[in-house]
């Protein structure tokens, strides 16, 4: 009778553990796109697809939603810490308002190349620092996403050789760390949300704004924009946010899945970026618009304006954590 009694309560104890890993395992996984579904032209759909298709194929049940579905950055944001929302493919100021730390890895000249930043990320302890800060907030980085080649100046008006090109323009500003970058070069600043960037470049509200080559191509901005200055200013990074809830929840099998969907994801990401680099400047070409290769000497006026105010930009102490990091990896 013991015997029998042992062997019903294993059986139950079996059985639920089975029926918790398939809920777990089929409870949807929501990914927000910021972008849209274009594998060619779109570096964070293809890391959002990879990372996707590699939950799918191990049994666990995504699904991405497009951009805007599920609201804004400041929405996504918000779902995110509360545990709302799983995956958001998000922009660097929405981690920088919960660890301002986050804002480093956007600092114009401090990296060389995306192979140099992934060596800071990796080889230093700054991306777990700023986690730390994240996690108590209720989100995670799950990746930093490059977009293309680095970040150059794109207008309306005329060619932007070196940083007195740019005085009496306006251009589009991100946020505040932008507004500071393009003020440096004394250049009008305006912050508008990106949604609204190609009808106030038509209306003349704005001038231009900063940006990788491809992305005018990738929002028909090349229908207004003339002019794209590849300045190599900075790593042109999205951010891949997850709720630090969602992530804590899964048990040791689902958070290997996800943590090698997410190295498989960066490699997609990597290896779609280092095309891109190349074919997007070509496609701006094709589209009409004017392509400026600055010189040595010209990049250096843009970076020693901008270098000088680092320390008004962010944090002096987070300032000299990631010059050291970046000077000791390069």
């Amino acid at each position: 009778m013991k015997n029998t009694r042992l062997m019903s309560g294993i059986l139950i104890l079996t059985v639920f553990a089975w029926v918790t890993c398939v809920t777990a395992l089929a409870s949807e996984v929501k990914i927000a796109l910021d972008t849209p579904r274009n594998l060619e032209i779109s570096g964070t759909y293809v890391w959002a697809k990879t990372f996707s298709d590699y939950l799918s194929e191990k049994g666990m049940n995504p699904k991405m939603y497009d951009r805007d579905a599920l609201g804004g950055e400041e929405e996504k944001l918000d779902q995110v810490c509360q545990g709302l929302l799983e995956v958001s493919c998000s922009d660097v100021a929405k981690a920088g308002q919960l660890s301002p730390s986050a804002f480093g890895f956007y600092m114009p000249f401090m990296f060389d190349s995306i192979a140099h930043l992934d060596r800071v990320a990796s080889k230093t302890d700054l991306l777990a620092n700023i986690n730390k800060d994240l996690g108590e907030k209720g989100a995670r980085i799950l990746a930093l996403v490059p977009l293309g080649g680095f970040v150059g100046i794109i207008n309306t008006k005329k060619t932007i050789k070196v940083p007195g090109d740019m005085k009496g323009l306006r251009f589009r500003a991100l946020d505040n760390q932008q507004a500071a970058w393009l003020n440096a070069w004394e250049a009008n600043s305006v912050i508008i949300p990106w949604p609204e960037i190609y009808n106030s470049l038509q209306t003349g509200v704005v001038d231009g704004y900063l940006n990788v080559s491809i992305v005018p191509v990738m929002f028909k901005h090349t229908e207004v924009v003339k002019h794209f200055s590849d300045v190599g200013l900075v790593a042109p990074l999205r951010i891949i946010l997850c709720s630090q809830e969602w992530y804590s929840g899964l048990n040791n099998a689902e958070r290997s899945i996800v943590d090698t969907a997410v190295v498989k994801a960066n490699a997609a990401n990597r290896a779609w970026q280092s095309k891109i680099e190349i074919s997007g400047l070509e496609s701006l070409k094709k589209s009409g618009v004017e392509v400026y290769k600055n010189s040595p000497e010209e990049i250096e006026m843009f970076s020693s304006l901008v270098k000088s105010k680092y320390n008004e930009m962010l944090d002096p102490a987070i300032v000299k954590q990631f010059v050291t990091a970046a000077d000791a990896n390069r």
